[in-house]
């Protein structure tokens, strides 16, 4: 909204032609005000006029001149002043005193307005409003009417009616400044707002309403004086009030102050040509009481209408906020919702009755909006509901819905209670996303990091196939020695079968051995989807160390365990975080590549963290972690090994996520390396 505001005192001085034609435009009016003035002063050549035009014309040019040009206006209008004021005979120092108060109140109003009101518009806000009112038809004419009640008394007035003096000069101010200054103010207000310019139907309600509002007061007022008689006087005078409200309820601030310009008018018209019902025993409290009346009207009816025009721009604004918010609501493809206790009434916006695939013109119920979640949902959605009314935080959950061409969407909702000062829930507002997209690339995501932890296993098994064939080499070696021994006992004439039956036992057992090595292997090599099963901490790091026996041997690394007894009972895939073990240490063995054998050792440690939290240590007396490479060491395809991937680290890393749990790699204090490992407890709720 763009509003006018005040010349800069800084701006650039203009041309002679331009600088002069400001004051020269203002002097004429002025002059053409006091005119104005003085025709309605012939109530009384003894009093002054009910209300004086050429203060506002004056006001309201220093409003839009530079401060540094005001004396220049003041200037100009001096002429105009003596002019207009020698033609009815007024002695000069009744006219310089007069110009004075007359500069005096223009320009406190001016400083004043401009200091504590800011650039205009001022009648868009009724605080603005109420403080225009203040110190303009209250404080500045109060102020200056203590000089201005000088000028009856140097025309010959009594100095004992100075008190009577000061209130005439002050309500004559105050009259001008409510019924003509928030006329010429809001249309210099609405003269650089496109959005202020009325249609032409507006105009021609706006001149027919003008029309009829005249008529009516010169009718009220005509009628009133013989109404007196008949105590009708009140409901005569109140007959312009339903056109009044019309006005300002109709066009605002601007509709109100032109409303009360037109009743100004209308009254003042009426007194020059007649009767009136102000009329009283003298023509001083006759213009009194057209004055008393006038301010009566004037300023509830401008705050009336400055509070209409303050409601519907807010209006306006909240309803621009409101496109905004459902534009922005709808490319998000989100939809807002809310439920009320109260009512039981379901709200929900347009774009939420596509998404959920209801009838736009169909009623909205909470059921209906279950009832269209998938059934496998359906209860974890009841429980968030639940959960919103009992708690004071944000909810956040996820559901699928069914739609009615069978297909299904993902939908992610999120919800707070609203409640009142008792703390009583009102209702529940929310919002409603469409995750369709999202899951999708999530599931596609999920699949690519499967096959790469998978062929990762494949890689890494491809590495310790030396150390896997080892493993294997010894039990089938014990197997066929025990079976060639079961042989020659069996071919002596008197076989012992005692010792068969060892042999035998030896070949099972070593057999049980190479099924669990291929059984190991196995696992690694296959492919699928995350199994989460109870899992032993301590035992899984023994099977991993039996997988890395010989690996660990063949590098001449001693491994230091320190297992941690009891540990609190964990979930997980035990193929999954045995590849994060294996690569861990696998990690610590190539670390200590160039550290002398006696100094190569691997300490593991398990332990307990609190909330059924179990801990993995791996450290190693390594090289450590650059301090360049720390905030990198999880990035993929970042590695630090000569023909390393940049994989193996996050891979680990988002296996530890998908547990629920954390990765973190530290320098030691002294030397090498610690890798710590954070498997939450069985109860936490694990999302594959």
């Amino acid at each position: 909204m763009s509003t006018l505001t005040f010349p800069s005192a800084n701006s650039r001085t203009p041309a002679l032609g331009s600088l002069l034609a400001g004051p020269a435009f203002t002097a004429a009016l002025y002059f053409l005000g006091a005119e104005a003035a003085f025709l309605i002063g012939t109530l009384s050549d003894r009093i002054f006029a009910p209300f004086w035009p050429p203060n506002i014309v004056l006001f309201c040019a220093l409003l839009l001149a530079p401060p540094r040009l005001w004396w220049l206006y003041l200037l100009a209008t001096f002429p105009a002043h003596v002019v207009a004021e020698l033609g009815v005979g007024m002695p000069m120092p009744q006219l310089l005193v007069a110009f004075a108060t007359n500069c005096a109140v223009a320009l406190v109003n001016a400083a004043a307005t401009r200091g504590l009101l800011g650039p205009l518009p001022w009648f868009d806000s009724l605080s603005k409003a109420l403080l225009y009112v203040a110190i303009t038809a209250v404080a500045s004419p109060a102020l200056v009417a203590l000089g201005g009640a000088f000028v009856p008394i140097l025309g010959g007035g009594s100095v004992y009616n100075y008190w009577t003096f000061w209130v005439q000069w002050c309500l004559s101010n105050t009259v001008s400044i409510l019924a003509l200054g928030p006329v010429v103010l809001t249309w210099l207000s609405d003269r650089n707002r496109p959005a202020a310019h009325l249609s032409s139907g507006a105009i021609v309600e706006g001149a027919l309403l003008s029309a009829g509002l005249f008529l009516v007061c010169a009718f009220a007022f005509e009628s009133g004086k013989g109404a007196v008689a008949d105590g009708l006087l009140p409901a005569i005078l109140y007959l312009p009030l339903p056109l009044i409200l019309w006005a300002a309820i109709r066009f605002g601030a601007r509709g109100a102050s032109v409303a009360i310009l037109v009743v100004a008018v209308a009254l003042l018209w009426r007194t020059l040509n007649g009767p009136n019902p102000f009329s009283a025993d003298t023509p001083e409290e006759s213009v009194f009481a057209i004055q008393a009346f006038l301010i009566g009207v004037s300023i509830p009816v401008l705050l009336l209408g400055t509070a209409i025009e303050e409601t519907r721009r807010a209006e306006q604004a909240v309803r621009k906020s409101e496109e905004s918010m459902s534009f922005a609501a709808i490319a998000a493809d989100l939809c807002l919702w809310h439920f009320n206790y109260r009512s039981d009434q379901f709200w929900i916006t347009d774009h939420g009755r596509r998404m959920f695939d209801l009838a736009l013109d169909a009623p909205v119920t909470k059921q209906s909006i279950i009832d269209a979640i998938h059934p496998h949902d359906q209860p974890a959605a009841r429980s968030a509901i639940r959960s919103v009314a009992l708690s004071d935080r944000l909810i956040d959950t996820e559901f699928r819905i069914i739609r009615r061409d069978g297909s299904i969407r993902w939908v992610r909702a999120r919800a707070r209670a609203d409640r009142n000062a008792r703390g009583e829930k009102i209702k529940i507002s929310g919002t409603f996303a469409d995750i369709t997209t999202q899951k999708a690339a999530e599931s596609e995501l999920a699949q690519q990091r499967r096959d790469l932890a998978h062929l990762m296993r494949v890689s890494m098994l491809g590495e310790l196939s030396g150390s896997f064939a080892h493993e294997l080499t010894q039990p089938l070696t014990a197997i066929l020695s025990n079976a060639q021994a079961a042989k020659l006992i069996m071919a002596n004439a008197s076989p012992d079968f005692a010792e068969v039956a060892a042999a035998l036992d030896d070949i099972i057992s070593e057999d049980d051995r190479a099924g669990k090595v291929i059984h190991h292997m196995r696992g690694m090599l296959k492919k699928g989807e995350a199994k989460f099963e109870p899992i032993n901490v301590n035992d899984l790091v023994g099977s991993t160390l039996r997988l890395l026996n010989n690996e660990l041997i063949a590098r001449r690394v001693t491994c230091d365990c320190n297992l941690t007894k009891e540990l609190p009972p964990t979930s997980g895939d035990p193929v999954q975080l045995q590849q994060v073990l294996l690569n861990l240490i696998m990690n610590a063995v190539e670390a200590m590549h160039g550290v002398s054998s006696s100094r190569r050792i691997i300490t593991i440690r398990t332990r307990t963290l609190g909330q059924g939290k179990v801990s993995i240590d791996i450290s190693d007396r390594g090289t450590g972690v650059a301090p360049t490479h720390e905030h990198q060491i999880f990035q993929p395809f970042f590695t630090t090994k000569e023909r390393g991937l940049g994989l193996g680290l996050a891979i680990c890393s988002s296996i530890m996520k998908l547990h629920g749990g954390t990765l973190d790699l530290e320098n030691n204090p002294d030397e090498g390396a610690t890798a710590t490992l954070v498997i939450p407890g069985e109860d936490v709720h694990l999302v594959s």
